[in-house]
Formats: structure tokens, C-alpha cells, sequence
């Protein structure tokens, strides 16, 4: 994953990312060319759900965004195997951001 930009403030947080197999970031960095890389943004922000009542916590919203190549696909038509692809993409996108929040040491594994 090549992280493009993030940022926090006490008003929310984004990632913007740019996933990237490790056979093609090999490439790229001994050397290969990236005129045939297709580097896609991809990003997530985490805001927080209204204010805080009565001194308690607040929840957050989440919201993902992403940028895929599917040749398979057209506007009228996405076939059950791009489909559940990007089902589990979003699935374990959200984990993985469930987990950084909740065990931060738990990344990468």
C-alpha cells in the first residue's frame, strides 16, 4: 500500500491510500518502470456521530471510498465475482480499520 496523505484534527481523520500488490512494488522499486502501474486513491474518513452528551463518549462514522479496475464489469452489469470482491474488499478494509483503532499494535498482522 502506498499511503498518498492523511490527516487529523479533533474534528475527524482521513487516509488516502493507494493499495499496490507486493509483486509490482518490487518491481518499481528495483528500478522498473510506473508507466504501467495503475495507482488507484483509495481512502477512508472517520468522523465523529454528533456531539457528546452529558460528558459520555460519541460514536464515529466511517466512510470509505474506493477506485478499482474491473474490466468485467459494465454500467448496467457487475458479475457476482467482481461483486463479492469488492464485498470482502470493504469488509476487510472496515476490520483492518476496527483494528487500528481499537489495538493499534495489531496492524499487519
Amino acid at each position: 500500500m502506498l499511503l498518498q496523505e492523511s490527516y487529523t484534527t479533533l474534528k475527524g481523520s482521513y487516509v488516502t491510500f493507494a493499495p499496490v500488490e507486493v509483486s509490482t512494488l518490487d518491481i518499481i522499486l528495483n528500478a522498473g518502470s510506473l508507466e504501467n502501474v495503475p495507482i488507484l486513491p483509495s481512502g477512508f474518513s472517520i468522523l465523529p456521530d454528533g456531539p457528546k452528551r452529558n460528558g459520555g463518549s460519541t460514536g464515529s462514522l466511517v466512510t470509505m471510498a474506493f477506485q478499482i479496475l474491473d474490466t468485467a464489469s459494465s454500467a448496467t452489469d457487475i458479475p457476482p465475482d467482481s461483486a463479492a470482491t469488492i464485498f470482502n474488499l470493504v469488509m476487510e478494509t472496515a476490520e483492518c480499520i476496527k483494528a487500528a483503532m481499537f489495538n493499534p499494535l495489531n496492524l499487519g498482522r
